[in-house]
């Protein structure tokens, strides 16, 4: 897979690596996508007990660019605490 010439956070870039912001209940998920097919959905924050989704669209937004982003570096893209509070997520502020 090559991802080069994308832009972080665009959801309407014809590069083939993005992300697309859902309403989920009354808040928000976001899902990857490679082109059309979609890599990853997250409907609730991840690493949270139960079925919480983000809060705002925004924040939604900022997972989901680190999660690109750690795709790009060959890194899994399994979100830790310690970066879901350097996103400033405030479910995780807390621990």
């Amino acid at each position: 897979l090559n991802f080069t010439g994308y832009t972080l956070g665009s959801t309407k870039s014809k590069n083939p690596l993005h992300f697309e912001i859902f309403e989920v209940g009354d808040g928000y998920g976001y899902q990857i996508l490679l082109e059309d097919k979609v890599l990853i959905r997250q409907e609730y924050i991840p690493i949270l007990e139960g079925n919480r989704p983000f809060a705002t669209a925004k924040n939604a937004e900022r997972t989901a660019n680190k999660v690109i982003t750690k795709i790009l570096k060959k890194e899994s893209p399994i979100l830790t605490i310690y970066e879901l509070k350097e996103l400033q997520i405030p479910e995780f502020n807390l621990y």
